[in-house]
Formats: C-alpha cells, sequence, structure tokens
C-alpha cells in the first residue's frame, strides 16, 4: 500500500498497537491491529516519516560499506571490533587475527570475490559457533528450555529464528559480528520462544526477567557497522 511516497506491506494481525519496521533491504511493513480503520493507519505512518527516512537512509550507507572486494584496506568487523583486511597470495586458504586490529586472509592471488566472501564466511562461522556453544548451555539451564538443534547461516531480515515445532533455532551468520552480550540477547530471544512464540507481553515480561537490557541490546544490535558506531 502507498502511503506517504512509501510502498508499506501492511499486516493485520491480533496485537493492539501498531509494530512499523524497516528491513535492511529497504521494505517497510506494518503490523496493525485486525480492526484497525485505515485511515488511523495513515495517520501514524505519516507521524513516523522523520523516523522512515532516518531509517532508510542508515540502512542505504550500510548496503553500500557491505559492498565488499576483499582487498587489503577494507574494514570488516568481528566480536564488535573494526579489524583492517590484509590479504597474501597463498596456496593454503586460511583467515586469521594477526595483532589487534588486522583479519589476516591468506588466499591464491587469482581467487574470485566469491571464494573470497566464502573463506571470510567459514572463518565467521567458525567463531560464532564457539560462542553459542559456550553460551546456549548456560542460558538454556537458566531460563529452563532446550533447543534440539541450532545452525547458522545468512539471513536478509533476521538476526534469528525459532521453529517452536521441531524446536530448532537458526542463527545470523552476521552475529559473528557482533559483540558477546547482543548475541547472548539473541540466543535468549530465540529460546525463550520455545515457551512464548509471540512477540506479547508475556514475551516481553520474559525477555524482562533473562534479559533486563534487551531492549538496548536490540537498539545497539541494528546500529551500522562504522567506525562511529562501534567502540
Amino acid at each position: 500500500m502507498l502511503i506517504n511516497n512509501y510502498n508499506i506491506e501492511i499486516n493485520r494481525k491480533d496485537v493492539k498497537n501498531i509494530n512499523l519496521k524497516v528491513y535492511p533491504d529497504l521494505s517497510i511493513k506494518a503490523s496493525v491491529p485486525k480492526n484497525m480503520d485505515i485511515s488511523k493507519i495513515k495517520a501514524m505512518i505519516i507521524s513516523k516519516d522523520e523516523w522512515i527516512k532516518n531509517q532508510l537512509k542508515k540502512y542505504e550507507e550500510q548496503n553500500r560499506i557491505t559492498k565488499r572486494e576483499y582487498v587489503s584496506g577494507e574494514d570488516h568487523y568481528l566480536n564488535g571490533k573494526r579489524y583492517i583486511l590484509r590479504v597474501y597470495d597463498s596456496n593454503v586458504p586460511s583467515v586469521k587475527i594477526e595483532k589487534n586490529n588486522i583479519i589476516a586472509m591468506y588466499v591464491r592471488k587469482s581467487s574470485s570475490i566469491d571464494n573470497k566472501e566464502r573463506l571470510l564466511n567459514s572463518f565467521y562461522k567458525d567463531n560464532l559457533q564457539v560462542k553459542i556453544e559456550k553460551f546456549m548451555p548456560v542460558l538454556e539451564e537458566l531460563i529452563g528450555v532446550k533447543a534440539k538443534n541450532y545452525s547458522i547461516r545468512k539471513m536478509k531480515n533476521k538476526w534469528g529464528s525459532c521453529n517452536t515445532d521441531k524446536k530448532e533455532i537458526i542463527f545470523n551468520l552476521d552475529l559473528a559480528k557482533k559483540k558477546d552480550t547482543e548475541i547472548k540477547y539473541v540466543i535468549i530471544h530465540e529460546l525463550i520462544h520455545l515457551i512464548e512464540r509471540k512477540h506479547n507481553n508475556n514475551f516481553k515480561l520474559l525477555m524482562d526477567k533473562y534479559c533486563p537490557k534487551w531492549e538496548e541490546y536490540n537498539e545497539s544490535i541494528n546500529e551500522l557497522l562504522n567506525p562511529n558506531k562501534i567502540d
């Protein structure tokens, strides 16, 4: 639906308030109460015009930042910190941390961008897996639930996803770039879905109990990956 020159996907749900979201792919979606008058929906969205503009601008900048060629000098991120990529010619592909702020990639000089991306993503996956295997059992015991399985993969619009029937959780590979506190927040969020499927008041109460700063982490995890936003 075109509202205030924005193409917005309206989803009527069993909710009390309008929930407006802007996604990294620049799409805009609104979850609205089933019986809410369209005029009220339009008025609310128009009132959020400045916020929508700012969110779109952030993601447009982020999209420019994330277009990588995997060459020496690029900024890349791990555990909430900015690193400089250094690419070295080698017949034995590998990625490792050198010094405090260098990610060293050893790869053939003729290697394609896609191959370099896969190599770095493998490095990210290994790092994230170590974190999840460290944090998840502790958090499962704290909350009193247990997931049957988890996996890591690239996700477009979510940091995590929970299949409550199968008790399986998917984590976004890009979590490797985030701080430990933010990784724990996503793990807790998905584990609580094993108790409460919906993002309702009960879900929020559980988040308050097991992750008191969850709203703060929800804000920080969506900040741009640039030197002005990450300590």
